[in-house]
């Protein structure tokens, strides 16, 4: 089924650029807690909340680079994507 965002707007009471702007909103929103949720995942698997933690795991060796490495690179992926998308949503 489609429906047309003329449609939704009339429906919302909105304009059709508002409703557009409030569905980038929230999918924004949605993938920011989606990625927030993998980042805080990844992390836990070593007991620290965030890639400085990690980081300081690797520097003090309480942890091997080799044992911590992939989800080391993938938090900083995360939380640089994560970065990127709340400035998206800063912008709307």
């Amino acid at each position: 089924m489609v429906v047309e965002m003329k449609q939704v707007a009339q429906e919302l009471a909105l304009g059709e650029e508002e409703v557009i702007r409030e569905a980038l909103r929230a999918l924004l929103r949605d993938k920011i807690r989606a990625l927030e949720a993998e980042c805080r995942a990844r992390c836990a698997k070593f007991g620290v909340t965030s890639l400085a933690e990690m980081d300081e795991l690797i520097k003090t060796g309480q942890v091997e680079e080799d044992a911590i490495l992939d989800d080391f690179q993938n938090v900083d992926y995360l939380t640089h994507r994560i970065a990127r998308l709340q400035k998206l949503l800063g912008e709307l």
